[in-house]
């Protein structure tokens, strides 16, 4: 049961993993991308990041798993790792702030910032090769908060049985790819909309991750120096994983009616 409950906790932290505002700013810009040079790989840019993405943080998994048994890390390692998520978290909703805010009365088209992405070289972050897309991905696995992450639930499983880490890394990765694949989708949707409904929509999930950003930067701020005010988060997960869903639906059906009535009145 200890086991079965574990691999709960890991699917929902994929899924919450997934709408981490760095994975959504990179595979925002590379959907945009792909879709005005006509690749193929346009909707499946959330999949082939996450992907990646997922694929190193199982490899780190088994890794830990086999090296640290024994081990646990120093106090002032979980110190580092919260306080590079609060001070990213921070930076990320102040730059799509200021980013929401510059192009309210501009034709412009809003784009999610996020911070890695500042780290990618020019080559990767306008590409249509699904092979560097997957390798950014595994890239964005290396940052400090995701390895502490995996670290901690890693450990947890390496005295359930050999390739439990291995199992736990790839349910991990599967419940990110059903996000990120999902907000790919929802992109692709909304660049594909000439009206303002896209533009509008894409201006919504900016705000979106702005609240988001700043409201689990604070959390986290707090929480690290009042831990009795910590909640059970991954409830969160969930509720963000249902947005993203019906986002999808919403603009999906938008966009049928959309060109329903414009057959009518052609």
């Amino acid at each position: 049961m200890e086991t079965l409950s574990l691999f709960l906790l890991v699917f929902v932290l994929g899924l919450r993993h997934g709408l981490d505002a760095d994975h959504l700013a990179f595979i925002d810009g590379q959907t945009r991308y792909n879709w005005r040079v006509g690749s193929p790989f346009a909707r499946w840019v959330g999949t082939l990041f996450s992907f990646g993405h997922g694929g190193m943080v199982a490899v780190t998994a088994v890794i830990l798993g086999m090296v640290l048994k024994n081990f646990s890390f120093p106090t002032y390692f979980d110190n580092f790792a919260s306080w590079i998520s609060i001070i990213s978290l921070f930076l990320i909703g102040t730059l799509n702030t200021y980013n929401l805010l510059r192009t309210r009365n501009t034709n412009k088209e809003f784009q999610l910032s996020g911070l890695k992405g500042k780290f990618i070289p020019k080559v990767a972050k306008g590409t249509t090769n699904p092979f560097v897309i997957i390798l950014v991905g595994a890239l964005f696995a290396l940052a400090a908060e995701t390895v502490s992450q995996t670290a901690v639930w890693s450990l947890a499983a390496s005295n359930s049985g050999k390739y439990t880490p291995l199992i736990l890394g790839l349910v991990f990765m599967f419940g990110m790819m059903i996000t990120d694949t999902i907000d790919s989708m929802i992109v692709y949707k909304m660049v594909n909309q000439s009206s303002k409904l896209g533009q509008s929509a894409s201006r919504l999930m900016g705000w979106v991750i702005v609240v988001l950003a700043y409201g689990v930067s604070f959390y986290l701020a707090f929480t690290f120096f009042n831990p009795w005010a910590e909640l059970d988060f991954e409830i969160v997960g969930i509720i963000l994983f249902i947005f993203l869903v019906a986002s999808f639906f919403f603009v999906n059906i938008r966009s049928k009616r959309k060109n329903v009535e414009m057959n009518i009145t052609d």
